[in-house]
C-alpha cells in the first residue's frame, strides 16, 4: 500500500527548513522548564523569574503561616522589587517530588521549596532536630532555637553544604496525639497500635512504651483509624476539622510533643548568587517579615483545632506534670540520643535544644504560661 504525503513531495531546502523550524520550537518549549529565568524591563534592568515548589496545597486562610510564607511571600517580593522578581508558585510538588526536591534545588531545577526540615533527613539528618518530642513550648521557644542559638546556625550550615540556603521558617500548629483510646501518660500506649512517618527515630519509643508501630502515609490514616489498622497518630490538631479526623478518633492529647511543627522556605544557592545584592536584601528581608507575621497564626491553628474537638465531643486528655516529665525523659534517652549519635552537628544541635530548654522553663514567664495553658490542674 502506498502512503499518500503532501510532505513527502515538499524540495529537499524546504524539509530542511521545517526541520529546524521544528527543532528550534521544541527547543523554546524546554526553556520553559528552566529556573532562575531572566528577562529585562522597560529600564534595562534584569528581571528574574524563580519557580517555587511546595509541599502543600493551596492555603485556606490569609492568616494562616502557610499562606504568609507561600502566597503573601510571592506577592510582596515582586511589589517590593517593583517587578524585578517574579515567583511562580506549583503546590503539592507538581515540578518535584517530596524526596527529589532537594536534588532538584541543589542543581537549580527547581529556585524555591517550602516543605518540612525532616522531610530531607535521609540527606540532612541534622534535619529531624524538627521531629525531636518535647522540645520545645511553644513559637517563641521554637523561633529562639533557630534564630538565636546555634540550632538554626548548625542546620544552615549542614543545608548550606548541599547547595541550599534557608530563606525562612514557620510555624504549623501544635501535633498531638489523636487516638481512639485516651493517652494521658505512657503507660497508656500499652497494645495501641502508633503511626509512625517519615523518620523512623520515633519508633523505639513507641515501642518502649509497649506500642506497636505502623508505618502509613498521611493520606491513608483516615482510612487506618477508621479500618482500626492504627489507633493512634502524631498529626497537627486542626486536622480534625481539615482531614474529618474526628470521625475517627475519639480523644485528644494535651500538650503535644511538637509544639508547634517547622516548616521551612528554602533557596537554591544558584538562584540565590544570580540576584543582586539589592534583590537579595529584599528577599530575605520580606521572607523574615512572614516568618514573624505567622507566628500569631500558629497559635490559632493549634486553638482552632482544640475548640473543634471540643465542639465535636472528643474526650480532651491533659498530661500532668509527672506524666510530660515522664515523656520528656524517655524522648530525650531513646530519641534525642539516637539523634545526637548521627554525626557532631547532630550532637551538637541536641546538647543546644535540651540546654535551652532547660533555661527557657527556668527563665521565661512563656514556659509558665504554657505549662497553665496545657497541663492539667
Amino acid at each position: 500500500m502506498k502512503i499518500k504525503s503532501g510532505f513527502l513531495k515538499l524540495p529537499f531546502l524546504t524539509i530542511i527548513a521545517f526541520t529546524i523550524i521544528f527543532i528550534t520550537a521544541c527547543g523554546s518549549d524546554s526553556t520553559k522548564t528552566n529556573s532562575s529565568s531572566t528577562g529585562g524591563n522597560e529600564d534595562g534592568e534584569e528581571i528574574f523569574t524563580l519557580r517555587y515548589n511546595t509541599t502543600y496545597p493551596p492555603s485556606v486562610w490569609d492568616w494562616e503561616p502557610k499562606y504568609k510564607s507561600t502566597e503573601e511571600l510571592a506577592k510582596l517580593i515582586e511589589e517590593r522589587t517593583e517587578g524585578r522578581v517574579k515567583i511562580e508558585i506549583f503546590y503539592s510538588n507538581q515540578l518535584a517530588g517530596q524526596a527529589e526536591s532537594l536534588d532538584a534545588l541543589s542543581r537549580g531545577t527547581i529556585d524555591i521549596q517550602n516543605i518540612t526540615p525532616s522531610a530531607w533527613s535521609d540527606k540532612v539528618p541534622e534535619g529531624s532536630f524538627s521531629s525531636l518530642p518535647f522540645g520545645w513550648m511553644g513559637e517563641e521557644h521554637a523561633s529562639h532555637l533557630l534564630r538565636e542559638t546555634d540550632v538554626g546556625k548548625l542546620y544552615e550550615e549542614a543545608l548550606d553544604e548541599y547547595g541550599v540556603k534557608v530563606l525562612s521558617y514557620w510555624y504549623s500548629g501544635t501535633s498531638g496525639y489523636l487516638s481512639k483510646k485516651p493517652i494521658t501518660g505512657p503507660d497508656d500506649f500499652k497494645g495501641l497500635v502508633m503511626n509512625q512517618v517519615g523518620s523512623n527515630l520515633t519508633a523505639e519509643f513507641y515501642s518502649e512504651m509497649g506500642a506497636g508501630v505502623a508505618n502509613i502515609p498521611f493520606a491513608e490514616q483516615y482510612e487506618g483509624l477508621l479500618r482500626g489498622t492504627i489507633d493512634t497518630i502524631l498529626f497537627p490538631y486542626y486536622a480534625l476539622e481539615t482531614y474529618k479526623l474526628s470521625e475517627v478518633v475519639e480523644s485528644i492529647t494535651v500538650p503535644g510533643p511538637v509544639a508547634p511543627s517547622y516548616g521551612l522556605v528554602a533557596i537554591s544557592n544558584k538562584a540565590w548568587d544570580k540576584l543582586p545584592s539589592d534583590l537579595q536584601k529584599i528577599v530575605m528581608d520580606t521572607a523574615l517579615e512572614m516568618e514573624e507575621a505567622g507566628i500569631e497564626g500558629s497559635k490559632k491553628l493549634t486553638q482552632m483545632g482544640i475548640d473543634y474537638a471540643e465542639k465535636e465531643g472528643l474526650e480532651i486528655n491533659r498530661m500532668t506534670e509527672e506524666s510530660y516529665n515522664e515523656f520528656f525523659n524517655l524522648s530525650e534517652k531513646l530519641v534525642w540520643d539516637k539523634y545526637a549519635a548521627i554525626n557532631d552537628r547532630t550532637k551538637k544541635i541536641a546538647e543546644t535544644i535540651s540546654t535551652e530548654r532547660e533555661k527557657w522553663i527556668k527563665d521565661n514567664p512563656e514556659a509558665q504560661a504554657y505549662f497553665d495553658e496545657y497541663l492539667a490542674k
